[in-house]
């Protein structure tokens, strides 16, 4: 007998995915189908993969990575385009709610029937059901039709049915998510039971907590292929880690004002830059603005950005219905785009270039534009560390009748230390913008101080959107005076979405006076550690005159932020039970 209970070779498995039903149809009755009226995916791109007999596998990865599909696949329900699958034993594959029961018969009837299918008769029959009721405490129900029955009530009687015979390989897709933590610890524990009697287990599940009790080996599948495979707790961690940057990408492209996607992209890569062009106020301009050509070099190398093409890692930025550069077009024998309003979300126009090979001290950028009508407009570039944009070059063109092309150039060179930016984060003298645009609701105070930006901060000092909770955190309020201010009061503010004040610090609860500010600087408070529980929250900041912490009056402010900062918490790593709003240190201790 082979010690390999499945062995994969080289397994692809792609699907077409049709722009309209009636094309699905069409093809499942054999007609041939125009290839413009679908695309191909692949969700399974040549894995190879051997899992030997006894083993505890956790198949972990994000929604659509591939995880089901190879699952059907090692359990017959699909068959591979190429390569190869063995499969060595009796495979039991509980793979989704609603199949393999008929929902008008009762449960006790479908257990039956599905022991028959086993090959199960005779008196055995009866000592297997009363076992099967006995393990889904379904008493009560076992004789209602299972149509009546709740998700969990449906996923323990499935569970039990599955595993009432020992197969000799167990497949679990995320059923047991329909469960309560009293039934799937009760899950766990037979599934333990099994494999001591030499069952192999394959369990697909996003509780990282019910993955590490349960298995002994992980597998980490991305995109169709796999990313990670050993320890399962080492896998689990790089797998949490990487959620945690998804969603730091998520919180950062809000700040970009691009997409998710573009976020992840430029996430790490010290010699991609993302620049974009914003009118006066960092609106839009009321006339669009002509781009004939943008060049960048450094030294003796010269490379143009093609406007044409925007597949290249150099390249202009454009989503529909999210930027607003125009569709390409010719004016003097040459391509051109157009700055302006494209019915776009966000009031910009933005590109990316890629610096690698050019030396940071001497690049530079160039653009060619034209605009009749001689609005004012700025070129920015977005500062990964500060988390926003900043000014690179300002037009203010006094001939409001040029209608000639104009060359702009601009030294590109960026503060860098072992290629990162330097920032506050650091404890460098970088200022650090808003995290975005802020409306008259947003933003209120009297002066003379205002604040000129705001960040959150992990124990490395790197300026971040995700938190994890329990850790060592900051914040930094960067601040500007027009002149000499005695001692305010500043405040950070976190906020649940339902308006829940969940957490406030002052400056002056504890008797820290801030003393007298002037000019330009920071304002740092720092969270040894952070108690704050998981969850996404929203915070406000504030500098005031001055604050009683005795009364619900608010005072007057200098400047206020109201709710503009996104922050999420993550949970402590390998902790899944739910912690609450506050993640509260303990001691524990026995009184006898």
């Amino acid at each position: 007998m082979s010690e390999l209970s499945v062995s994969i070779k080289n397994a692809v498995k792609t699907f077409r995915r049709f722009n309209h039903p009636g094309w699905r149809a069409l093809d499942a009755l054999g007609v041939r189908v125009p290839s413009k009226k679908y695309d191909t995916f692949s969700a399974i791109s040549g894995i190879s993969l051997d899992i030997k007999r006894g083993e505890k596998i956790a198949l972990i990865g994000r929604n659509g990575a591939g995880k089901s599909t190879l699952l059907r696949v090692i359990s017959g329900q699909m068959q591979l385009d190429t390569g190869s699958v063995t499969v060595n034993g009796r495979t039991q594959a509980l793979m989704e709610l609603g199949t393999g029961f008929h929902p008008d018969f009762t449960g006790i009837d479908n257990i039956r029937s599905s022991l028959a299918y086993q090959g199960i008769s005779g008196a055995h029959v009866r000592k297997v059901t009363e076992e099967i009721i006995e393990f889904t405490e379904l008493e009560d129900f076992i004789s209602r039709p299972v149509r009546e029955y709740s998700a969990g009530m449906y996923a323990r009687l499935a569970f039990a049915v599955a595993t009432a015979v020992t197969p000799e390989i167990l497949i679990i897709d995320e059923i047991l998510g329909a469960g309560d933590a009293y039934f799937v610890g009760k899950s766990i524990q037979r599934m333990r039971d099994l494999t001591s009697q030499g069952a192999t287990i394959l369990f697909v599940s996003h509780d990282m907590s019910a993955v590490q009790l349960l298995c002994d080996r992980g597998i980490w599948i991305e995109k169709g292929a796999i990313r990670a495979d050993g320890d399962v707790l080492k896998v689990s961690k790089a797998y949490l880690a990487s959620i945690r940057e998804d969603e730091e990408a998520r919180t950062r492209a809000r700040s970009m004002q691009i997409s998710k996607r573009l976020a992840m992209d430029n996430s790490g890569r010290t010699d991609l830059r993302i620049y974009r062009l914003v009118g006066l106020g960092g609106k839009l301009p009321n006339s669009p603005i002509t781009v004939g050509g943008i060049r960048f070099g450094s030294n003796d190398k010269v490379s143009e950005l093609p406007l044409e093409n925007l597949d290249g890692i150099s390249r202009l930025i454009m989503e529909s219905g999210v930027t607003n550069w125009s569709p390409v077009r010719t004016v003097d024998k040459i391509t051109v785009r157009d700055f302006g309003n494209f019915g776009g979300r966000f009031p910009h126009a933005p590109f990316q270039i890629d610096w690698s090979g050019m030396p940071g001290s001497d690049r530079w950028l160039e653009l060619t534009v034209r605009d009749p009508l001689g609005q004012p407009w700025v070129l920015e570039y977005y500062d990964h560390v500060a988390a926003s944009y900043k000014p690179l070059l300002e037009i203010n063109p006094s001939d409001e009748n040029n209608s000639d092309w104009e060359i702009h150039r601009v030294t590109c060179f960026e503060q860098l230390q072992n290629g990162q930016e330097e920032g506050i984060g650091q404890d460098k003298n970088n200022d650090i913008s808003d995290l975005q645009e802020l409306g008259a609701d947003d933003r209120y105070g009297a002066g003379p101080i205002n604040i000129t930006g705001f960040g959150f901060y992990d124990d490395e000092g790197t300026r971040r959107h995700t938190l994890i909770s329990g850790t060592r955190a900051s914040s930094v309020i960067a601040y500007s005076s027009l002149e000499v201010v005695t001692d305010p009061v500043a405040v950070v503010a976190i906020y649940r979405p339902d308006g829940t004040c969940a957490m406030q610090v002052t400056s002056n609860r504890d008797g820290y006076k801030i003393g007298a500010l002037r000019d330009k600087g920071y304002i740092r408070v720092s969270f040894d550690p952070l108690y704050l529980g998981p969850g996404d929250y929203i915070a406000s900041i504030a500098l005031f005159k001055e604050l009683n912490l005795a009364s619900k009056i608010e005072p007057e402010a200098y400047d206020l932020h109201d709710r503009c900062y996104a922050i999420k918490i993550l949970p402590p790593i390998g902790i899944g039970v739910d912690i609450g709003i506050v993640n509260q240190p303990s001691e524990w201790r026995v009184d006898a």
